[in-house]
């Protein structure tokens, strides 16, 4: 058994390009036959989907009741369409074109646009030597946010990435290419992830983040190789500013009978307005992975990635260090193994741990103490797949900070809960 599964079959646009040929040849004379529906212009068009059903039949922190808020449901153990991904892709020479549409059902019913890149490169002995690409494409820092959604073992990212990078794509312009062991990137890009929990991908700022990844695989006997990489970013967020506000007048009905009283009246200064500011946020980050083949059962990984960041919380606890007077600073990492289980089977484990806040406190009678803003889940995973389906089944050990306790007071609360999901490829 090798661990990369040799499969004898016709891409989608050669084989749509013989049935059109087949078709044109066999036609009458003089009849006009079916062109390709995979080429156009010159360009090879080839398009792929996969589809994403999640069910989550048991969450710890499930309520069945409505945020006071937002009013939206806190019941979180349901059926839903995590993904519906759609991807059209076209070449023509040293040119590549990609468009990626996403339907998911997880707010609602939604379709957006996931990403839409532009590409153009320069050919290497093996692989391009440089590639220039813009749009909206997955954020290039680390091992995990450029992955595509379709290629992960587990269930979702770890609390970590989800945080620093909220919906993995931006928009930008981006610099990749390798050599022999050597590869790189390097993007200049707006610094609002899609699912930025304040902008939702629209740029605050005229100023880009600059971030990118150097990185080396070096292959191992046995189909072994192990991959590792150094990320890095610097960039500027946007403190909104207020608008001012007039005097205004309040009434206080004291005495509860019902008339207006001077004693009563109340006056509330109107406040004077503030610009808003920009500030600045960095990341760099670590990550590693071992790749070997144990004959009998196939492929298999051992993984790290880690981040040491400040002020680039863009989704989880927001980082806004105008607003705390002071400069956040996070600290996540992953670590995890994923072995396949011959064809059609694999499992895995991945703990995950992020600090959103590593000088947290907060004050208990008239002193200052140190709170905790660490996220933590233990990952367990056991997938199986035949050709392009897979069904996932994943149990999550979490631990969440902002929980309440019945009196209250801020505590970890306990988070577990089961997914399962069916993913189809086609």
């Amino acid at each position: 058994m090798t661990c990369r599964r040799v499969r004898h079959r016709l891409r989608r646009a050669e084989l749509a390009a013989i049935v059109a040929a087949i078709i044109f040849v066999g036609s009458p004379a003089g009849a006009e036959g079916l062109r390709p529906a995979t080429t156009h212009n010159g360009w090879a068009i080839d398009l792929d989907s996969f589809i994403q059903i999640d069910a989550v039949p048991w969450s710890q922190d499930a309520v069945d009741e409505l945020d006071p808020s937002t009013g939206e449901p806190l019941n979180t153990t349901t059926i839903f369409v995590r993904r519906a991904f759609l991807r059209a892709e076209a070449r023509r020479d040293s040119w590549y074109a990609a468009m990626e549409l996403d339907g998911n059902s997880v707010k609602g019913p939604t379709a957006r646009l996931l990403g839409a890149q532009v590409a153009w490169s320069y050919p290497g002995p093996k692989q391009p030597l440089l590639t220039i690409a813009g749009g909206l494409m997955l954020i290039p820092f680390g091992m995990g946010v450029p992955t595509n959604a379709r290629f992960r073992s587990f269930v979702e990212q770890p609390m970590f990435l989800q945080a620093l990078f909220p919906g993995e794509y931006d928009a930008g312009l981006r610099a990749s290419g390798e050599y022999g062991l050597v590869r790189w990137v390097v993007a200049a890009m707006n610094g609002a992830p899609t699912k930025d929990r304040q902008w939702n991908g629209r740029d605050p700022s005229a100023s880009y983040d600059v971030l990118g990844r150097i990185g080396a695989v070096v292959p191992l006997p046995n189909r072994g190789r192990v991959e590792v990489g150094l990320s890095a970013l610097t960039g500027s967020g946007l403190h909104a500013g207020t608008p001012p506000t007039k005097d205004q007048l309040q009434w206080v009905d004291e005495n509860q009978d019902g008339i207006v009283q001077t004693t009563e009246l109340q006056v509330i200064p109107g406040m004077v307005g503030t610009r808003s500011q920009s500030f600045h946020h960095n990341a760099i980050g670590v990550d590693a992975a071992v790749h070997w083949c144990l004959r009998g059962l196939g492929h298999g990984v051992a993984f790290f990635e880690g981040a040491l960041s400040t002020n680039l919380d863009r989704a989880v606890i927001y980082a806004d260090p105008i607003a705390q007077s002071r400069d956040l600073r996070e600290l996540g990492y992953a670590l995890g193994v994923v072995q396949d289980l011959g064809d059609h089977a694999l499992a895995g484990v991945r703990y995950d741990r992020y600090d959103a806040d590593r000088d947290a406190s907060q004050r208990a009678g008239v002193g200052l103490v140190t709170t905790n803003q660490v996220f933590s889940t233990l990952a367990l995973m056991a997938a199986a797949r035949w050709n392009t389906v897979r069904l996932i089944a994943e149990y999550d050990h979490a631990r969440n900070p902002t929980g309440r306790s019945d009196s209250g007071v801020p505590t970890t609360s306990a988070s577990d809960r089961v997914t399962v999901r069916a993913q189809v490829e086609f």
